[in-house]
C-alpha cells in the first residue's frame, strides 16, 4: 500500500513544483492574499470550451444551455488569457463536455499560455491513456480533476451510464500520478449520499496515493432542476467538516482556499465561460453577467462586483447551501433556456450604489 500523505505534506510539494515549474505563475499566486485583502477578485476560470462529450450522465445540464451561432475558438482563448493575465489571474480549468476528445486539444492548451497560468482538466477520464498523460504534462498541464460519483462503482456506473466508468477513472487517476499530474477526485454529495461510510473510504483511498478530494454538494440544477430534497442540511455540512478534520484532503469550496476563508466563491474566486462566451458567477449558477464575444473580462468580473450577493462573504455555498439565494435567484432561471440575462435575475436593488 501507497504511504499516508498529510495535507501538510501535499501542499508543500505542490507549492515547491510549481516555484520549480511555473514561477510567473508562483509569484501571481503569492498576489492573491493581498488581492483578497483589498476586494480585488483573483477567480479560477472554468472554460466550457465544448459540450461534446463521450459520456451521458445523468447530472448533465449542457443540452440545457441555448444553442448559438458562435462559440468559443482557440482564437478567444487567446484573447481571454491576455486579459486574465493582465489582470493578474493565474488559473485556468478546462471542461467541456469531456475535453480528452477535443479534436484541437493542443491548439487549446497552448492558447491558455500554460507558461502564465496554472492550468487544471476536469475530465471523468475515459480517454486518459499513460501516453495522454504525459503528453499533456509535456503540454503544460498541472492538475487533473477526475469524476467519482460515489466510492461503490456500481453507483458511479449508473449515473454515468456505463459499466466500465469507474474503473477508467481511477487508472486516469494512477496514470496521471505517474506522468507527474496532480490528481483531484470530485464527487458530488447530496443530502442522500452524504453521512455514509463512502466519503470516508474516498478520502482513505485519497491520502493513501497522495490525491485530494474536491467535495462538490448537490445543487437543484440539471436533472436535480427544482428538487431541492438533494440540497445538503446543516448538519450533512458538519458531518463534511469533521470528515475534513479527519482527512484533511477532502475540502470543500467554502473551506479556506489559499489559506484565506473566503467562504463561497463566486466571482471573487471563480468563474465559469460556457462554450457559447457566456460568464456565470460559478458553474451551478445559470445566470450570464455578460459574454465574452461582447464585453471585457474586466468589465463582466466589475458587474459581477457590484451584486451584493456576491460582493459579500458567505459562509454557505450560494447555490448549493443558501436557501434564501435558491429561492429567490436560482428559481428565477427554473424551465427557461440558459444562461438568464443578469437583466432577467438582478434588479436595482441587487446592486451595489
Amino acid at each position: 500500500m501507497a504511504d499516508q500523505f498529510t495535507e501538510k505534506e501535499l501542499e508543500q510539494a505542490k507549492r515547491q513544483k510549481l516555484i520549480r515549474e511555473k514561477p510567473q505563475v508562483w509569484e501571481k499566486i503569492r498576489q492573491i492574499a493581498d488581492r483578497h485583502t483589498q476586494g480585488v477578485a483573483t477567480p479560477i476560470i472554468d472554460i466550457a470550451y465544448s459540450y461534446a462529450c463521450n459520456l451521458k450522465c445523468q447530472h448533465c445540464t449542457a443540452a440545457r444551455f441555448e444553442k448559438k451561432a458562435r462559440k468559443l475558438t482557440p482564437a478567444d482563448l487567446k484573447r481571454i488569457s491576455d486579459e486574465a493575465h493582465a489582470m493578474g489571474l493565474c488559473q485556468f480549468c478546462l471542461s467541456g463536455g469531456e475535453p480528452l476528445i477535443f479534436p484541437d486539444l493542443d491548439e487549446v492548451m497552448a492558447a491558455l499560455q500554460p507558461d502564465k497560468f496554472h492550468l487544471t482538466m476536469s475530465t471523468n477520464g475515459h480517454y486518459l491513456t499513460a501516453d495522454k498523460a504525459r503528453h499533456l504534462k509535456a503540454l503544460g498541464l498541472d492538475k487533473v480533476k477526475i469524476s467519482l460519483d460515489d466510492y461503490d462503482p456500481t453507483v458511479h456506473n449508473a449515473n454515468r451510464r456505463s459499466d466500465g466508468a469507474y474503473q477508467k477513472a481511477i487508472d486516469a487517476m494512477l496514470r496521471a500520478k505517474e506522468a507527474g499530474l496532480s490528481v483531484v477526485i470530485q464527487t458530488v454529495v447530496s443530502h442522500q449520499n452524504c453521512q455514509t461510510d463512502r466519503l470516508e473510504q474516498m478520502a482513505k483511498f485519497a491520502m493513501q496515493h497522495g490525491f485530494t478530494v474536491d467535495v462538490l454538494v448537490a445543487r437543484a440544477t440539471g436533472a436535480w432542476e427544482g428538487k431541492h430534497e438533494v440540497l445538503i442540511t446543516e448538519d450533512d455540512a458538519e458531518f463534511i467538516r469533521q470528515a475534513h478534520d479527519k482527512y484533511p484532503v477532502l475540502h470543500r469550496d467554502t473551506f479556506c482556499s489559499y489559506g484565506l476563508d473566503k467562504g463561497c466563491g463566486c466571482v471573487d474566486s471563480t468563474l465559469h465561460i460556457t462554450q457559447y462566451g457566456d460568464v456565470l458567477p460559478c458553474v451551478f449558477i445559470h445566470i450570464s453577467l455578460g459574454n465574452i464575444f461582447e464585453e471585457s473580462l474586466a468589465a463582466i468580473i466589475a458587474r459581477g462586483q457590484s451584486i451584493k450577493c456576491f460582493r459579500k462573504y458567505s459562509r454557505l455555498c450560494l447555490s448549493g447551501e443558501d436557501r434564501d439565494f435558491i429561492n429567490t435567484y436560482m428559481t428565477k432561471f427554473y424551465g427557461k433556456p440558459l444562461p438568464l440575462h443578469w437583466s432577467q435575475a438582478f434588479g436595482k436593488d441587487d446592486f451595489v450604489s
